[in-house]
């Protein structure tokens, strides 16, 4: 289970509101970093106003723990933080932050996460206007029942799940087929949702963490009754070795062949 400090500090994270991220941590908290100890400060004053400066560049950041341990007094932590850039490029901070508390809020934190470096490109997105509401758009990419209909490649059999999905943790499962493998399941999460507007998911096996992989449906309302629809698939998160060579797991065709295909299914 993960610990309260912990919890509390990743919603209130997620929640960009910069004072409560605050409220998390002690008035004389101690900052440090050691890649960057200029960088480092005292007390929880400096915490709003960081956050603020960094929700007005990353609005959309969204922050994940993807793993933690307890040391003695001291949590230990992986930390995933992911937003889009104002240039629309996203950006990943990954890495291990050491923390301990007092009173039920953070005193003293030693923060590692940087910026993920990789070679070459690290999404794909495609673009196209359709003939049809926003609306019943988002009524089909909210469905899981669905999204067959919208697999160009043929490997989405079913949905094992009963009902769309309607907010930020909902999960489904899709059974899948391919020739290499044969009968396999995908479990999605759902890591953005906003009625008629943004849906993401991230794929990876059931019961376990996402591999890193991630959709993202943007539907932008026009004037006479169309919508453009924007699909993006960013594989930055992937750290699997044995996945890396192979990215990305989906080609651009790929994608915008299942924009055709979504165009069929809302016509």
């Amino acid at each position: 289970m993960l610990p309260q400090a912990l919890r509390a500090l990743c919603e209130a994270i997620n929640s960009h509101v910069p004072e409560r991220i605050a409220a998390c941590f002690t008035d004389d908290y101690v900052a440090e970093r050691p890649l960057r100890p200029a960088e480092g400060f005292i007390g929880s004053g400096q915490v709003a106003a960081n956050w603020t400066k960094i929700l007005a560049g990353l609005p959309d950041l969204q922050a994940e723990i993807l793993r933690h341990a307890q040391n003695g007094d001291e949590l230990w932590s992986e930390w995933e933080y992911r937003g889009t850039a104002p240039t629309g490029a996203t950006v990943v901070l990954r890495g291990p932050v050491v923390l301990t508390t007092r009173d039920g809020r953070i005193a003293w934190t030693r923060f590692y996460p940087d910026p993920v470096i990789t070679d070459g490109p690290t999404h794909t997105t495609v673009s196209r206007v359709l003939d049809a509401p926003a609306e019943r758009v988002f009524a089909v990419l909210r469905d899981p029942r669905r999204h067959p209909e919208l697999d160009p490649t043929g490997r989405l059999r079913q949905a094992e799940a009963s009902r769309p999905v309607g907010a930020v943790g909902d999960t489904f499962v899709m059974a899948a087929h391919d020739d290499e493998t044969g009968d396999y399941q995908i479990e999605c999460h759902v890591v953005a949702f906003t009625e008629n507007r943004v849906i993401a998911w991230a794929p990876g096996q059931p019961g376990q963490r996402p591999a890193g992989h991630r959709f993202t449906w943007k539907l932008t309302p026009t004037d006479d009754d169309h919508t453009e629809v924007t699909q993006t698939y960013d594989w930055k998160a992937v750290t699997d070795p044995a996945q890396v060579p192979r990215l990305p797991a989906v080609s651009a065709d790929e994608l915008d062949a299942s924009l055709t295909r979504l165009a069929a299914a809302v016509a």
